[in-house]
């Protein structure tokens, strides 16, 4: 009778350790998942390390981007930052005599207006076709013999498309 009252216990204990109670979650559970990328905004400035000017004829000078990523409420700007005087031109002094100089006048178009000291020379969107802008320099007219040399120094940044600017597009 103990084995019976044993295997009874036994079963009625094995019987109970296999209903475990159950818990289903009958709710709907979502999160979210952010996904993302950032690429800066870039250029490449092309500038040519000199231009020769000419006494008799004018000279065009190439400027501009040989690359260019911004966003669409970007463009960059390229603008001359030093090297024009008030009245437009740049200035070119003998190597030799410092007191002796000549003066070309740089301009946007040719025939134009000079341009402006600190003017922005052209702007570019990711839209612009060509990335490239021309200076125009006037004819440097009758000049002594000598060794001529002058500079401009240029800026290329990225600003908002809101922006006023010039040309280039």
């Amino acid at each position: 009778m103990k084995k019976k009252l044993v295997a009874a216990m036994m079963v009625a204990v094995m019987t109970a350790g296999m209903v475990m109670p159950v818990s289903a979650d009958t709710g709907v559970s979502s999160k979210n998942l952010t996904v993302g990328y950032e690429e800066e905004s870039t250029f490449v400035l092309s500038i040519p390390a000199e231009v020769t000017l000419s006494e008799t004829a004018g000279t065009i000078g190439t400027v501009g981007l040989s690359s260019i990523n911004v966003s669409t409420t970007e463009k960059v700007q390229i603008r001359v930052t030093s090297g024009i005087s008030a009245e437009g031109a740049v200035i070119l002094t003998d190597m030799q005599d410092p007191g002796n100089t000549c003066t070309s006048t740089v301009r946007l178009e040719q025939g134009g207006d000079p341009l402006a000291s600190d003017g922005i020379i052209a702007e570019f969107t990711m839209d612009s076709n060509p990335l490239t802008a021309n200076l125009y320099f006037d004819a440097l007219g009758n000049v002594p013999a000598g060794t001529y040399s002058g500079q401009m120094t240029y800026q290329a940044s990225i600003v908002s498309t809101a922006d006023a600017g010039a040309t280039g597009e």
